[in-house]
């Protein structure tokens, strides 16, 4: 009896170290292979955990957003897309208005062609901090909006938006669960005025696979100075040549600092 826990437990640890030294696919979900380290991708946590009730940043909560501006803005993903390792092209667009009352905006997701759930999801996608520069690299779009500074490392309350991260679409909304995607909402902490740190209208929305792999991504652009839809056309613009900067890496749970970091690139 006891050589055979000894020879379970030495398989355990083989297969620990097999993880750890492993090179993942960059779009197929990772387990984390340590109990002291989660891993990253892209400088992203993988998972951030469970919700953490109350959770806010040291900003405290996001305050719903009165007065907004009438506009609308749209986001139409890019052919060909960031990432082709899901072997799918992305289409569709992200449309955001102003409702009548001016409180909050109002958004439509439309999305076709998505990765299959089963492998890559539930997909996530977020506002993102910086607009997608002009060679279409989507980890140009640096991390989350996040004016509270809330951070990666518990994740969204959905039932306490407020608490959230202001750009986190998917932990507020749901996330993205079948390869056709059509959902509408009304989200009460962003804003159509250009200069408040929950506007958005000049930054990027970015679609993730469930392990953090950015898969495309698209800048926001105004489309109407009212509450009404243009006609939506996909850009197409330059591949981008470089690799997709995907890495592999341990965090500590107790290192803030990398935490920081990690947040920082998502």
């Amino acid at each position: 009896m006891y050589s055979t826990l000894l020879i379970s437990a030495l398989s355990g640890l083989a297969l620990v170290r097999a993880q750890s030294e492993a090179t993942p696919n960059p779009t197929i979900p990772a387990i984390p292979t340590s109990t002291v380290g989660i891993p990253t991708i892209e400088g992203a946590l993988v998972y951030d955990g469970p919700p953490v009730i109350g959770f806010t940043g040291p900003g405290g909560n996001a305050t719903i957003q009165n007065g907004n501006p009438a506009a609308t803005y749209q986001a139409v993903f890019p052919t060909p897309e960031f990432d082709t390792a899901t072997g799918t092209t992305i289409s569709g667009s992200v449309t955001a208005m102003t409702p009548a009352n001016g409180t909050g905006v109002m958004f439509t997701v439309s999305l076709a062609n998505l990765p299959d759930p089963a492998m890559y999801g539930p997909l996530v996608y977020h506002i993102h901090q910086l607009p997608v520069p002009s060679d279409g690299n989507c980890t140009g779009t640096m991390a989350h909006l996040d004016p509270t500074q809330r951070g990666e490392l518990h994740a969204c309350e959905a039932m306490a938006p407020q608490t959230c991260q202001a750009g986190d679409l998917a932990g507020k909304h749901g996330n993205i669960t079948a390869t056709t995607w059509n959902v509408s909402y009304t989200d009460l902490y962003l804003s159509t005025t250009p200069g408040s740190p929950y506007y958005f209208g000049d930054l990027s929305v970015v679609i993730h696979s469930s392990n953090a792999t950015r898969l495309t991504c698209a800048n926001f652009t105004m489309t109407s100075m009212s509450n009404t839809t243009a006609p939506t056309s996909t850009p197409t613009i330059a591949p981008f040549m470089g690799a997709a900067s995907t890495s592999f890496g341990s965090v500590s749970l107790l290192g803030g600092v990398m935490v920081a970091i990690a947040a920082f690139f998502l």
